[in-house]
């Protein structure tokens, strides 16, 4: 859902904030996945060696 939001415009801390007001103050609690959602993507596949989803 985040990444969805994010691709749809949202800033990458808006889309956490809007996820977790409308799901649970506690989702998305990973700081991981958080920090994957504002790098986006395809810096994240580049980053791990991989190909970006196309």
């Amino acid at each position: 859902m985040g990444q969805a939001l994010i691709e749809l415009g949202h800033e990458p801390t808006a889309a956490i904030g809007l996820i977790r007001r409308r799901r649970s103050p506690w989702a998305l609690n990973n700081p991981v996945f958080e920090e994957y959602l504002a790098t986006g993507v395809g810096i994240a596949c580049l980053l791990a060696g991989l190909d970006a989803p196309s």
